[in-house]
């Protein structure tokens, strides 16, 4: 039986729904997956999440820090003797990927895949002494596990042959989301809609992180303009941040702005059902599934710094992509509100889209990956 090893730096709660049902599918296959993790770096999130099966082992990670350069090391070497195939992270920092590099190199190591966004999508220049390391060892390892159809194309533009990439559509456990909406009442949201003192249904919602990569100044911009064009608009931000400030301190001269902290897991829908449309103008990356599953559109800008899942938004589909410009972004959303036709359409192609992007389409991709790349073992 063909023994794959996956490494993760950490493993957070999102990750473990998919593990199992990877380990499960793999094994109907008869392949044995073997999965090891550390512990992220003190007080750092996301954070680790045990995982209690004899098929996963967690170490203990080292962290160095040289000026505002990060090292891992994760000791795994003596795990690895009797494994045929090894999927890392694709990070510069993960100084174990560069021993087994090292090792495949020589024809001395197992079989190396990296799984990744294909490069650093947040990078101020794709030109840096890290994004043209990452490029030039895209090409050193036997397979690829791009997320998405995007990172994909990342590697193959590094020289990657496309026949050894496999796109996983990354996603997660979307299972909790959508049974928590099929159970909300009526009542349960004309509740929290009366708590808030929201009468219309023209709301929109932001549910992320509050912090600048997310640019919540020009949010707070655009949501001004927003309801100068519709003037019964309500703006409803969920989560916590750094910049939690600037909401808080717009939230107490807007009166149509409400700030209600954090809420996570389920705890988060109620947010989704009552509103019509998602503003995240930057920083896109996993909320596109949480807004497929509510059937609540996502609208965003062309930003170069989303994660690699932006590549599920069909612009005018299932979700609206702007320029990025506090206006151009302000006037879609208000005229998606003032438009009983255009939220039909995008909350159709957002319901279309929940299956594509399912957990169940992940694993099944990923494993059907993992058999075509040790299919002559």
């Amino acid at each position: 039986m063909p023994t794959v090893a996956i490494l993760q730096r950490i493993l957070p709660d999102y990750r473990i729904a998919f593990f199992r049902q990877l380990h499960q599918e793999l094994a109907l296959h008869g392949i044995d997956l073997k999965l090891f993790y550390g512990q992220e770096r003190r007080g750092t999130v996301p954070r680790t999440v045990d995982l209690v099966a004899p098929w996963a082992v967690r170490v203990k990670n080292r962290y160095w820090a040289f000026g505002d350069q990060e090292f891992v090391w994760q000791p795994v070497r003596r795990y690895l003797s009797d494994v045929d195939a090894v999927i890392v992270e694709q990070a510069n920092r993960l100084l174990v990927n560069h021993y087994l590099i090292l090792r495949r190199t020589l024809n001395t190591g197992p079989r190396l895949a990296y799984w990744g966004h294909g490069k650093n999508l947040q990078a101020e220049s794709s030109n840096s002494a890290s994004e043209r390391l990452k490029r030039r060892l895209s090409c050193q390892v036997d397979w690829w596990f791009a997320y998405t159809v995007l990172s994909a194309e990342v590697a193959a533009y590094a020289g990657f042959k496309r026949e050894r990439i496999t796109t996983v559509q990354n996603t997660i456990d979307l299972h909790e989301f959508l049974e928590a909406k099929e159970t909300l009442t009526e009542d349960a949201t004309v509740s929290l809609k009366a708590s808030l003192g929201i009468k219309t249904t023209n709301v929109c919602l932001y549910c992320g992180g509050i912090y600048p990569d997310k640019r919540i100044p020009f949010l707070l911009e655009a949501c001004s303009k927003i309801q100068l064009r519709v003037p019964d608009f309500e703006m409803i931000i969920v989560r916590d941040g750094p910049d939690r400030h600037l909401v808080e301190a717009a939230a107490e001269i807007r009166p149509w702005l409400h700030y209600v902290g954090p809420k996570h897991g389920a705890d988060r829908v109620p947010y989704f059902v009552i509103s019509k449309a998602l503003l995240m103008p930057d920083l896109v990356g996993l909320a596109v599934v949480d807004s497929f599953a509510a059937a609540t559109p996502l609208f965003t800008t062309g930003s170069h710094k989303h994660g690699p899942e932006i590549a599920y938004l069909v612009n005018g589909v299932n979700g609206v992509s702007t320029p990025d410009s506090v206006d151009a972004y302000a006037t879609a959303v208000a005229e998606y509100l003032r438009s009983e036709s255009l939220q039909a359409r995008l909350q159709r192609g957002c319901l279309e889209s929940v299956d594509k992007y399912s957990l169940e389409t992940m694993t099944n991709n990923f494993a059907r990956g993992i058999r075509d790349w040790l299919i002559d073992l």
